[in-house]
C-alpha cells in the first residue's frame, strides 16, 4: 500500500456535513479497501465493540466522540496532520481532518442504526462510530492483522 492514486476528490458524503470534519489535501493509499469492505468489516456478526457508551446515558454522544477519538488515535486511524479518510459523497474514500469541533455523532440519525466508517489514510485500520440497538459502539479494524480462519 506504499503507492498513492492520488489526491481525495469531491466531497464527504452529504450526513457527514454536521460533523465539523474539513476536507483535506491528501492522497488515498492505492490499496485502500473499498468502502464496501469496510462496511462489511464493521457490520458483520463476529464483530465486538472495543467500547460501548449506552444511548441513554447521561452525555452519551459526547462520551462516544471522546471514546472513538481515543481509539482512532491509539489504533494510527488520525495521522500526524490529524487526518483520516471517509465515505465521500461518490462512496470514495475522501481524506479529512480533525477540527476543535469535531464531532461525529452529530451525523448519526435520531433514530439509530447509523454508522460513520473512519479509514486510516494508508488504508490500513479503520475506527468506527455505529449505533447498535441501545448503545453507540466504537468499532476498531485492522485489515492486515486479521485473526486466521
Amino acid at each position: 500500500m506504499e503507492t498513492t492514486r492520488g489526491p481525495s476528490g469531491g466531497a464527504p458524503a452529504r450526513e457527514l456535513a454536521p460533523t465539523g470534519l474539513v476536507t483535506a489535501a491528501g492522497y488515498v493509499a492505492e490499496g485502500a479497501p473499498s468502502y464496501a469492505r469496510a462496511f462489511q468489516a464493521v457490520v458483520n456478526v463476529e464483530v465486538e465493540p472495543r467500547a460501548t457508551v449506552p444511548r441513554r446515558a447521561p452525555e452519551a454522544p459526547a462520551r462516544a466522540d471522546r471514546l472513538w477519538l481515543e481509539h482512532a488515535r491509539a489504533a494510527s486511524v488520525i495521522d500526524e496532520e490529524e487526518c483520516f479518510l471517509v465515505r465521500g459523497a461518490d462512496r470514495d474514500w475522501v481524506r479529512v481532518r480533525l477540527t476543535a469541533h469535531t464531532a461525529l455523532s452529530a451525523a448519526l440519525p435520531p433514530n439509530g442504526g447509523g454508522m460513520i466508517i473512519a479509514m486510516s489514510p494508508d488504508g490500513r485500520r479503520l475506527c468506527a462510530l455505529t449505533e447498535e440497538d441501545e448503545d453507540y459502539w466504537i468499532v476498531v479494524h485492522d485489515f492486515e492483522h486479521r485473526p486466521t480462519d
